[in-house]
């Protein structure tokens, strides 16, 4: 008989882990924060740069023209820009316009800066001021980027299709919203999808705030819970999906109430909602989500926003690249080891006790200047769930050196090709198997450890089992029982989403007559 212990292990993949892009190019142009061309370029092209100094009011014109029509078919030096900025340079206050159109380019393309930068670079800087702005909207509106379409609503809308034909026979397809339809509107800088769904009440973290202390109904609690677990069962049997991105913001719940919505519609009637017009002529509305006290408790959870998601087709597929927020981010992701669905199933152990006590389970991750730090997430994670099993850290080693395919941007900036360079690592020590002793008692029997955390200073004094006081007795305890069979450092042996769905911790209790 085959040893059973070696069952988890099987299924690590032999070779690094399957990789797939990102990002893109028109991405990081379209939606950049920040000026593609610096001031200091203005020398070049030199005739840009001789017009803007000699005949401004020409490079004025050429800019304004190419930001209502792009493709410049009916362009003429001869424009209205042009002669509105030759008559106030009369009086020389010709950088009052140009502030002022230099806001709105800013606005109109995210561009971070301040009306009294405009100012300055206008009033002290006019011409470099000129040549920046006519760089920047030519690239900006350049065809192949015009027409550019988010690739996450691509991909988002490409997902939620294939999840509403995978299998509608199963009882998780309605535990997950998808899109109904979808259109394209075509604007001054390009296509955009719009995706189209049913309208649903509220996220649950609002949904927390109908209760006293934050803290929902257990039975309530228990029948979320169980419904989430029944959506992801569809999700990665029938669908082959990683959500990747679970937390309260993505689970919505429905209209207790058809009346809940017709009163909304009466009320808009009377006091309609605020809204503001597009440069196309649109009307932009007020995002509103705030439908008042419950009617009743018959909301049903959905698991929402699969603009993250990823789709492991083949069961040797994985993914490599980072995934999920700081709180509910999975050992074998911050490891850089690969993950597939069982990633999913980590995230929502996690969340558990947002949902159950409105509290995180993981408390100190966070340096002093309140940025994420793995090396404490880790050690968390040390405290809580003990330390990793062999095969975790050897896997690790294996996986330090691999590199990206494609480089990944943090959020400080830094351009990363490895998982260690991302999340700061090294976290193990690649020393082999220990045989002496260590300090930490959670390392006192350290024999069968491959590698050796390098910050035992930083594993706090937490259990997993002393997490759970917000309930007693025998409901404590199967919750922790639900819990540990998410929480695990192995992503196989964590228990699947169907498996979980039947824990006796979620089964209504039967109540005699």
């Amino acid at each position: 008989m085959a040893d059973p212990s070696q069952k988890i292990y099987q299924s690590w993949p032999s070779g690094p882990p399957t990789y797939q892009q990102v990002n893109t190019d028109g991405h990081d142009i379209t939606q950049s924060r920040e000026w593609n061309y610096s001031l200091f370029d203005c020398c070049s092209p030199g005739t840009l740069c001789l017009k803007s100094c000699f005949l401004p009011c020409l490079a004025y014109g050429k800019t304004q023209s190419r930001s209502k029509d792009p493709s410049m078919r009916s362009f003429s030096y001869i424009n209205s820009p042009c002669a509105i900025w030759t008559v106030l340079s009369l009086g020389a206050v010709q950088w009052i316009m140009q502030t002022i159109t230099r806001g709105e380019m800013r606005e109109k393309y995210g561009i971070e800066g301040s009306c009294c930068g405009d100012c300055c670079v206008s009033v002290w800087c006019g011409c470099c001021a000129l040549v920046q702005e006519e760089k920047e909207m030519e690239l900006r509106t350049r065809p192949q980027l015009a027409g550019y379409q988010n690739p996450g609503q691509i991909h988002e809308r490409e997902v939620e299709d294939h999840i509403s034909t995978a299998d509608p026979s199963h009882h998780g397809r309605s535990l997950i919203r998808t899109l109904v339809d979808s259109f394209e509107v075509k604007g001054l800088e390009g296509s955009h999808s719009c995706l189209v769904y049913l309208p649903m009440r509220e996220p649950l973290s609002m949904y927390q705030l109908r209760f006293g202390d934050r803290k929902m109904p257990l039975p309530l609690i228990k029948t979320y819970i169980r419904a989430l677990l029944t959506g992801l069962d569809y999700l990665h049997k029938e669908c082959r999906t990683v959500h990747t991105d679970l937390k309260l913001e993505n689970i919505m719940v429905s209209f207790e109430d058809p009346t809940v919505l017709i009163n909304f519609m009466d009320f808009q009637l009377e006091k309609p909602m605020a809204f503001k017009i597009d440069p196309a002529g649109r009307p932009l509305y007020q995002a509103y989500n705030d439908f008042g006290p419950l009617k009743s408790l018959r909301s049903i959870p959905q698991l929402i926003d699969f603009g993250l998601a990823t789709r492991l087709e083949e069961d040797d597929d994985w993914g490599v690249w980072p995934i999920q927020l700081d709180h509910y981010r999975a050992p074998e992701v911050i490891l850089g080891n690969g993950w597939q669905m069982s990633v999913d199933i980590w995230n929502l152990g996690v969340l558990l006790w947002d949902i159950v006590e409105g509290k995180e389970l993981f408390r100190h991750i966070h340096d002093q200047e309140g940025r994420y730090d793995a090396k404490l997430h880790i050690a968390e994670m040390i405290a809580l769930l003990g330390p990793p099993p062999p095969e975790i850290i050897q896997r690790y080693q294996y996986m330090r050196e691999y590199s990206w395919p494609e480089h990944v941007r943090r959020e400080d900036g830094r351009v990363c090709e490895t998982a260690e360079e991302y999340f700061c690592g090294p976290f193990f020590d690649n020393n082999g198997i220990t045989g002496f002793p260590i300090s930490n008692e959670l390392f006192s029997n350290s024999q069968n450890i491959l590698g050796c955390f390098l910050y035992e200073d930083l594993i706090p004094d937490r259990k997993l089992d002393t997490t759970a006081s917000f309930l007693g007795g025998e409901e404590r305890e199967a919750f922790l029982d639900l819990a540990k069979g998410m929480l695990v450092w192995h992503p196989d042996a964590r228990k699947t989403a169907g498996e979980l769905a039947g824990h006796p911790f979620l089964q209504p209790r039967e109540t005699s007559a």
